[in-house]
């Protein structure tokens, strides 16, 4: 009897290893189609931007248009296709900034930073985009001297601090298998040294991952926007000068209609909610 039911069970488990094995054949048959349909939209938008380019100085308004079409393009792929990396979120910016949209253009660019921080022509493109905004909103000099002590978490991109945080767990246990055999003096300290800097780079993961989820950044996307004392129209403006495209923040807190922003100078104020957008929406 025991027999029997093992046979049955086999029977049952060999059925499903087929049945997903024929899935994941199914499924890859599938990813052509869909890479060759997302191939064109990435072949019209980067046509698109070039043919733009070509009319920026003769007849800008064309060239408008020629922009517009490959945001669409390029946008499709993010939002239709769900590709996301660094060179396509870059080439939006591009596109959004040849536009003049100053706001949707650091958007962008900072959610390309985030699968692309060490790219220097990404970096430059938003620091040269953030020259052009209307309204500067000035970080506070404890903030610049904060960012400098704690240079690790502000200044190493989250990958590479994940994958030093890999590394340095993993030789801590390496270490600590080598001195159950090797009673050697240089695996304590090989040990302390790779716990201290596995904790600080955890740490300092974690802290960006809580950061990110509990108060994400955002960007200023529409026109002027009055910054209010409340999240009503009837409450006071909170500055005497509107807020302009591009302008970064932290979202502190998300109602209906209106969102609760901190801006980089740790002034708090509330934006209407489609005034502003997430740097991560997915």
């Amino acid at each position: 009897m025991k027999k029997m039911f093992s046979i049955r069970r086999f029977k049952i488990s060999a059925a499903a290893v087929v049945f997903t094995a024929v899935v994941i054949c199914a499924a890859g048959d599938a990813v052509p189609q869909s890479s060759v349909s997302l191939d064109e939209y990435l072949v019209r938008g980067d046509d698109a931007f070039r043919r733009g380019m070509e009319l920026d100085s003769s007849d800008p308004d064309a060239a408008k248009d020629y922009y517009r079409r490959a945001i669409l393009n390029f946008e499709h792929i993010a939002e239709e296709g769900g590709v996301q990396n660094g060179k396509l979120y870059y080439n939006i910016g591009n596109a959004w900034f040849r536009m003049d949209d100053l706001g949707r253009a650091i958007l962008n660019y900072k959610r390309a930073a985030l699968f692309s921080p060490n790219d220097q022509n990404l970096a430059q493109n938003l620091e040269y985009a953030r020259t052009r905004r209307v309204s500067r909103v000035e970080v506070p000099e404890r903030e610049i001297i904060f960012k400098t002590l704690f240079f690790i978490h502000y200044d190493i991109p989250s990958r590479v601090r994940l994958a030093v945080f890999i590394a340095a767990f993993a030789l801590v246990w390496m270490s600590a298998g080598a001195w159950l055999f090797m009673r050697r003096g240089y695996l304590k300290i090989m040990i302390t040294v790779f716990s201290i800097v596995s904790v600080i780079f955890m740490v300092s993961l974690s802290v960006e991952m809580a950061s990110r989820s509990s108060r994400p950044e955002g960007v200023v996307v529409a026109g002027e926007v009055i910054a209010r004392k409340g999240d009503a129209e009837t409450y006071q403006p909170s500055f005497t000068e509107p807020l302009s495209p591009g302008t970064e923040f932290r979202l502190l807190e998300r109602r209906t209609q209106w969102w609760h922003i901190e801006l980089e100078d740790g002034a708090r104020c509330w934006i209407p909610a489609g005034a502003g957008e997430t740097v991560i929406n997915w």
